[in-house]
């Protein structure tokens, strides 16, 4: 295999993993989003009409977002750096 075949494979693979971790990366987004507007019941937690969550836990959904959405962009900016070589 030729040192350019090898590097294109690589921006390739670069490239396919940000668009796996870019769908849970949403999902989750939207998943903390949602905890985030939903209406409290009198004891503070969040309420969505069947099943009492607790609150807070829209803060450990965002930060697993954050962490997903850097890791696409770790993934992105490695697969340009890969194909500008």
């Amino acid at each position: 295999m030729k040192p350019r075949s090898r590097v294109r494979t690589l921006a390739m693979a670069l490239g396919l993993l940000a668009v796996l971790l870019a769908v849970p990366a949403a999902l989750v987004s939207a998943w903390a989003w949602a905890k985030a507007r939903m209406p409290y019941n009198e004891e503070g937690q969040h309420f969505d009409g069947l099943v009492v969550h607790h609150a807070g836990s829209e803060y450990v959904y965002a930060a697993v977002a954050l962490v997903l959405w850097l890791l696409v962009g770790l993934a992105i900016w490695g697969a340009r750096r890969a194909q500008q070589r």
